[in-house]
């Protein structure tokens, strides 16, 4: 045999080595076939097949921090801790400050319940100067603060005030933030029980978010029907919401604007009652009795009647900021820090930038003699945006 066909031949044989290796899924000797392939098994959610293939491209790379991070994460949600902590940490030596692997630190820290470390890594990411990166710290923070409310009392409620703020500054960050957005609902729904403000906030998540994985098919199948279905439940059980007549209704309700306008207060707290008589729902109505109690009754009976109606509306419209703020100002007026600090609360749901509802509500809860709770939402106050304030 010539040397030239001894070179054609052993170039041949190695060309079909290689390919052999590729199919076995070893790869070439820096392991970036075997990479490719754990990477496309992952994404399949072949977890198996993935730890397998990043095992032996470490073999060929062992220096490779992506992929010890890539096993970082199948081992995480193989349920292995122990491994995906090892090779988390491997990332973290090869690759110190890089986002990914911090965050990825952090999860696992979490779920090995080392809140300490977890928190540091956190508290890392928040401490960015890119506000994406920022945004995840504060999301991330805002789901361990989730996970210490427990039952109720003073406890839960510093832990959901903190977990709130957390999550409003990582939307805040990042509008885009799906996985804030989705925390904040499971938030509203589940701590606060604000029904409305919870969907919204599943709503954007849904439009948020680009992967069609189980959580926003559940998002989508359940939670939203759920709450939609238990908000008008909600409206269906007040007392006279069967025999509503919303013609009559809306007859009332023009003249008690029109003697509104006039300054006729007492005949538009007649005619805004008669409305709201025929049709309990009628938020329209119930505001402008609130009002028309507040202008024309200064006793405390009467503005307790128009702090009434105002809760009446409140309630009637979850999203409406005039009614809530309304409502909150009487009750602090009336000495009532309990209801103000709801409906301060309640307001900062719609507007979670208003320095007015912020502010009401921390100088309730300072009232409620909660200063922890109340510093919590002072912090957040205070990183708003000059612009804000």
């Amino acid at each position: 045999m010539t040397s030239s066909s001894r070179s054609y031949a052993l170039k041949s044989a190695l060309a079909a080595a290689a390919l052999a290796a590729i199919a076995a899924g070893c790869g070439p000797k820096d392991g970036s076939a075997a990479y490719a392939e754990g990477s496309a098994a992952y994404a399949a959610r072949d977890l198996v097949r993935a730890a397998k293939c990043f095992d032996e491209s470490l073999k060929l790379t062992p220096g490779s921090a992506d992929t010890w991070l890539m096993l970082a994460r199948v081992r995480m949600e193989q349920g292995d801790m122990e491994g995906a902590s090892a090779a988390a940490d491997k990332a973290f030596e090869l690759a110190i400050g890089d986002v990914d692997v911090v965050e990825v630190v952090g999860q696992i820290a979490y779920l090995r319940k080392d809140t300490a470390r977890a928190r540091e890594a956190f508290a890392a990411l928040a401490r960015s100067d890119d506000a994406q990166v920022r945004s995840r710290g504060y999301c991330s923070l805002g789901v361990m603060e989730m996970s210490a409310i427990a039952g109720s009392g003073a406890t839960a409620d510093l832990a959901a005030a903190r977990a709130r703020v957390a999550l409003l500054t990582s939307v805040r960050l990042d509008g885009r933030n799906a996985c804030a957005r989705y925390h904040l609902g499971r938030l509203y729904r589940d701590a606060f029980g604000y029904n409305e403000a919870a969907l919204d906030q599943f709503e954007l998540f849904v439009r948020l978010e680009s992967k069609d994985g189980e959580r926003v098919r559940n998002v989508q199948r359940r939670v939203i029907p759920e709450l939609r279905d238990s908000i008008a439940k909600s409206a269906a059980r007040r007392t006279g919401a069967d025999r509503r007549d919303s013609a009559a209704s809306a007859a009332a309700l023009k003249k008690g604007d029109e003697a509104f306008a006039k300054g006729q207060f007492k005949t538009a707290r007649l005619r805004y009652g008669e409305a709201l008589q025929a049709d309990v729902l009628s938020y329209q109505a119930a505001l402008g009795l609130a009002k028309s109690w507040e202008r024309t009754d200064a006793t405390a009976n009467g503005q307790a009647e128009a702090l009434k109606c105002y809760k009446v509306a409140a309630q009637l419209r979850p999203s409406s900021y005039a009614a809530l703020m309304a409502t909150a100002n009487l009750a602090v007026k009336l000495g009532h820090h309990a209801a103000a600090v709801e409906a301060y609360s309640r307001a900062m749901a719609v507007k979670p930038s208003d320095i007015s509802a912020i502010d009401g509500l921390i100088r309730s809860l300072r009232k409620c003699d909660k200063p922890k709770a109340a510093s919590v939402y002072q912090d957040y106050r205070s990183a708003l945006p000059a612009s804000r304030k």
